[in-house]
């Protein structure tokens, strides 16, 4: 395992965030503070990072469930100071992860990905909400593939704010 550490220059975050996230969402991933784990393996769908240069933050938002809300907040990185690719050029996805530092005495935090197809994850996270969607209008049967394609349409409006 050749991994490797590239940092990218703050000047770049904005357009780095925007392509890390066209490139990475619904990726499975797990999330460190430090050695503590946020979100641990097997991961949840990435649906991407937020970047506020006003606010001096980055958020990181993971995929859930929950047909209200299909994106959930998990970590804000207040005061990020330095921002890292984490790459292993001999995996099949070369992206590993990336490491955020943020102000001193904070910890480090680390997004790692599975390897796992993101498109099979999209898949399983479009399949469980179409299925909340049935229950939602009491297990009437027959509107299995309007509830796919209104599960499908849900998930990217969702995920679209991470990559305009």
């Amino acid at each position: 395992m050749a991994v490797k550490k590239t940092r990218i220059l703050k000047k770049d975050w904005p357009g780095f965030i925007k392509d890390f996230n066209l490139q990475n969402q619904f990726r499975r991933a797990y999330l460190l503070l430090g050695d503590r784990a946020v979100v641990s393996q097997p991961g949840l769908p990435l649906a991407g990072l937020a970047y506020e240069p006003e606010a001096r933050k980055i958020e990181i938002y993971f995929g859930q469930d929950d047909h209200h809300a299909l994106t959930h907040m998990v970590h804000a990185v207040e005061v990020p100071r330095a921002l890292y690719l984490i790459r292993d050029d001999e995996a099949p996805n070369p992206v590993a992860g990336l490491q955020i530092q943020a102000a001193p005495g904070t910890p480090m935090v680390y997004i790692y990905f599975a390897d796992e197809n993101p498109y099979e994850v999209r898949a399983q996270w479009t399949s469980h909400l179409a299925y909340a969607l049935f229950l939602e209008r009491g297990r009437e049967h027959g509107a299995d593939q309007q509830d796919w394609y209104d599960a499908e349409r849900r998930i990217e409006e969702a995920l679209a704010r991470f990559t305009r």
